[in-house]
């Protein structure tokens, strides 16, 4: 099946080939169509900008810069095309072509796209200069275009990284992060860490008892639990919780090679516990 490769570089090429029938394709199915396309000469340069969205998706990237320059002969300023062209430099881990690809195009398309902020982000933090990725990320974060629980911890990691913010800056990020998704684990889980690597243990404790609470299945958080209990100094009440998450993994089973990692380390954890 045709891959969710991210077709960020033309919103409409659903249409261009196999008369609708793309998703059904496979990658060489869907490119022989294009193909046949350009070869007729008579394809927009959606075409061709779907076609290196799949080269780029295959790491053939050469094949995509030569198709994102046919596409530039025809659409030079378009918004899809900057994408495309950000999204190769992204892949390449070029930096600097990133921002070019995005500085060069004055299509406000391109402004209005939620997507290219992070992008820019990215970029600039590679190119070491966090505290402009910081402003980038917070203005996105500001207008709310569409920032997920990715994005906010994306910022987080770069308070981390800042002294004028550190850990405490992370944390008030992520809380600010929860009050826009309440459910993202990934976001509160990473709270717990950054609670535990301050020591402030009372906190990650009750972050994790609250999701403990409400999960169906709690063993990687009591195992959770009970690894910020061993770090706190508290061996007791952490054997407690492993031995909680362990029972429950033996209880459903280990169904996939993370619970049964989960369910090794937990054992390793209670034996280093109890022959300290």
């Amino acid at each position: 099946m045709l891959r969710r490769i991210g077709i960020a570089c033309a919103l409409t090429l659903w249409t261009l080939v196999a008369a609708g029938h793309v998703a059904a394709h496979d990658d060489a199915v869907t490119l022989h169509a294009i193909d046949g396309r350009l070869a007729g000469h008579d394809a927009p340069a959606s075409a061709l900008l779907l076609r290196a969205e799949i080269e780029r998706a295959e790491r053939r990237w050469a094949d995509a810069g030569a198709d994102l320059d046919r596409a530039a002969r025809l659409v030079p300023n378009s918004a899809a095309l900057a994408r495309c062209r950000a999204a190769l430099a992204q892949d390449m881990g070029r930096a600097q072509a990133v921002l070019r690809a995005l500085d060069a195009c004055t299509d406000p398309a391109l402004a209005a796209d939620p997507r290219v902020p992070w992008m820019r982000a990215a970029a600039l933090r590679c190119t070491g200069h966090e505290d402009e990725a910081a402003a980038v990320m917070d203005s996105a974060l500001a207008r709310g275009q569409d920032a997920t629980a990715e994005h906010w911890l994306a910022r987080a990691r770069v308070a981390e990284a800042r002294p004028a913010e550190g850990t405490r800056g992370a944390i008030a990020i992520l809380e600010a992060g929860l009050t826009r998704w309440p459910g993202a684990w990934n976001v509160s889980s990473r709270l717990v860490d950054l609670d535990a690597a301050a020591g402030r243990w009372d906190a990650a404790l009750a972050r994790l008892d609250g999701a403990i609470a409400a999960a169906p299945r709690p063993e990687r958080l009591l195992a959770q639990r009970g690894d910020v209990l061993a770090r706190a100094g508290r061996p007791w009440e952490a054997r407690e919780s492993w031995t909680a998450a362990l029972a429950g993994l033996e209880a459903r089973g280990a169904p996939d090679a993370a619970s049964r990692g989960l369910e090794t380390r937990l054992r390793s954890s209670l034996t280093a516990a109890t022959n300290p």
